[in-house]
């Protein structure tokens, strides 16, 4: 999958620039990570970035938010159009996981829906090689929202 580069804008990354300035300029991404990290909090990334899947009617939604009743009800508000509520449920605004999140900029919340909305749309086809989907990473003034649907043909 060939994709546009999306850049990480570090100067607004508050703690890792304290990091860097204690350790000099050579002072990396990979070295504060080492730094700060822990597996723990890399293992539940996982499941956001690379994300499990349920099918429901038709549908194909994230699995850790999925809920059937809600399903339903959106499927009679929305003339059961499966797409329009794959789009609805299937969406995530960056905010509610990550609060806080506009003090890194926006720019990176972009750049973090970004590099999510990518890494969906390679789960996607991996799982599901015959379908086709559209992937959105979408701002506004305060926050990201990723989501995907089918496409239908």
């Amino acid at each position: 999958m060939l994709s546009k580069e999306v850049s990480l804008n570090t100067n607004n990354l508050k703690n890792y620039q304290e990091w860097k300035q204690a350790n000099g300029n050579d002072f990396s991404l990979w070295d504060y990570l080492f730094g700060v990290g822990n597996v723990e909090i890399a293992l539940v990334f996982s499941k956001l970035f690379w994300p499990d899947f349920i099918e429901y009617d038709r549908g194909i939604f994230l699995a850790e938010t999925f809920n059937p009743q809600i399903c339903e009800e959106w499927k009679a508000k929305l003339g059961n159009d499966i797409n329009a509520v794959e789009k609805v449920m299937n969406h995530i605004h960056l905010e509610d996981i990550l609060p806080e999140g506009e003090k890194v900029g926006i720019e990176n919340l972009l750049y973090l829906g970004k590099i999510i909305s990518q890494m969906w749309e390679s789960r996607l086809k991996l799982l599901y090689p015959n379908q086709y989907f559209q992937v959105e990473c979408n701002r506004d003034d305060s926050t990201v929202i990723v989501t995907f649907s089918q496409k239908v043909k």
